[in-house]
């Protein structure tokens, strides 16, 4: 370290960006988060590694929920260079944090999709992985699941093969005398079956308390999937849960998704109070009967969900609850969508773009008419309105009328005063029929 001080800014902390990456690999934690604070993570696309060093940061740190935004946050600035490294890393990271919520689901469908990105542009190890993985969310073989770990090279493969084959104390030695520490993290969720059956042996994983309390090792801890983009619908751990709330109920549990979605994390209750009660002298009482029926519709602990007041000052804190949403879905599947079509590769991008419009199914909060509930509307729909347009402009130059118009007409059913999307759907797309 005293050597890097010798050398100008730039070069300083291009290197610190490397033992960033390598402390990070050794498991040295607390080193790599120092290091990064000042660290530049390559030449290309700085800010996407970055943003993948985070991401890779809040994983290890437990932080499911903020490891998925930061992955998502590096595909919405990756560039063409280097796409498939960027694709590799924020889908594995985000197919992790999935499964360490318990859902493999959404994890099997990142996996499956990069399979054939990765597939079409013959990245051999990034493939070879992916294929490995797969198996433990899909519950099929392949032919690279079955191969013995001695006979790959490259650790990355070896490492997972390791996990695979019942070999925990070997796979963790390994990954330590290899810098693949920030590997072998990402690997453990999705192949948590086999951690889970060293775990009951009653022998020590050597994993943090924070990571063994995370839901996939924890079944009593609630992750919730809220659907809002239409009409409201609840999944508590991956089961669909019947619920019959008032509007402003299911306005607030939103609210809470957005402030507060994962555990440790607070809500000022007098935001709350000036928003969904504006001027009320029982702000306080109405809020202590909406939380009562939100609790106890969704059966949240009431240890979960707690109130803490000191020096006049109220919070709403949450001590135990994941929250993810079709509109965070969304979020990704945009990202995912435009890094595929600023790379060129248009097939793969339509693909995301129709997944993205698949999950609107109406207006959100259609019955809500509170300050915070109105904008949000207002941004979700304007972001709709906007990514409707620009995917209809690109069909039309790859010569796709069809998807075009399919999407124009959906969104225009939730948003019909819209008069640009009516424009576009009027006289462009008669223009190209024309032509």
């Amino acid at each position: 370290m005293k050597a890097v001080d010798r050398v100008d800014d730039s070069v300083r902390n291009y290197i610190k960006g490397i033992l960033a990456r390598i402390s990070l690999g050794k498991n040295e934690f607390k080193k790599a988060v120092i290091l990064a604070r000042s660290a530049e993570f390559g030449v290309w696309l700085p800010n996407d590694f970055r943003l993948v060093f985070e991401a890779l940061l809040s994983l290890m740190n437990a932080q499911p929920e903020r490891a998925i935004a930061l992955a998502t946050e590096a595909l919405s600035q990756s560039r063409k260079e280097g796409i498939g490294s960027i694709i590799f890393s924020a889908h594995l990271i985000m197919a992790s944090a999935y499964c360490s919520l318990g859902d493999k689901k959404r994890a099997k469908i990142l996996i499956e999709r990069s399979l054939h990105f990765f597939n079409k542009n013959n990245l051999i190890r990034e493939k070879t992985i992916f294929s490995i993985l797969h198996t433990f969310v899909a519950k099929v073989n392949s032919i690279c699941s079955m191969t013995p770990p001695e006979k790959h090279t490259l650790p990355t493969i070896k490492l997972v093969l390791l996990i695979k084959n019942r070999k925990y104390l070997q796979a963790i030695s390994y990954a330590k005398k290899k810098y693949l520490m920030h590997y072998f993290y990402n690997y453990i969720f999705i192949t948590a079956e086999k951690i889970k059956e060293f775990v009951e042996k009653g022998k020590k994983t050597g994993l943090p308390k924070t990571i063994l309390r995370l839901p996939v090792f924890n079944k009593e801890i609630p992750v919730y999937h809220i659907k809002f983009l239409g009409n409201v619908i609840v999944y508590k751990n991956q089961k669909y849960l019947k619920t019959k709330l008032r509007p402003k109920d299911y306005a607030f549990l939103i609210y809470l998704y957005q402030k507060a979605m994962e555990p440790k994390r607070s809500i000022d209750l007098n935001e709350v109070y000036r928003n969904f009660w504006p001027n009320s002298e029982k702000a306080s009482r109405n809020f202590s009967h909406l939380l009562l029926r939100v609790k106890k519709a969704l059966k949240i602990p009431s240890h979960l969900l707690t109130v803490s007041r000191s020096y006049g000052e109220s919070s709403l804190i949450n001590e135990g609850i994941y929250f993810t949403t079709d509109y965070q879905e969304f979020e990704q599947s945009l990202a995912r969508a435009k890094a595929l079509q600023r790379a060129g590769e248009w097939k793969f991008a339509k693909k995301e773009f129709l997944q993205a419009f698949k999950l609107f199914r109406g207006e959100p909060f259609k019955k809500n008419f509170d300050e915070w509930s109105v904008n949000m509307r207002f941004k979700i729909l304007t972001e709709l309105e906007t990514e409707a347009i620009n995917f209809a402009q690109a069909c039309l130059e790859h010569g796709n009328k069809r998807d075009a118009k399919r999407v124009l007409e959906k969104v225009l059913k939730i948003i019909p005063d819209s008069e640009e999307l009516q424009k576009m759907r009027g006289e462009k797309l008669v223009l190209y029929y024309k032509s």
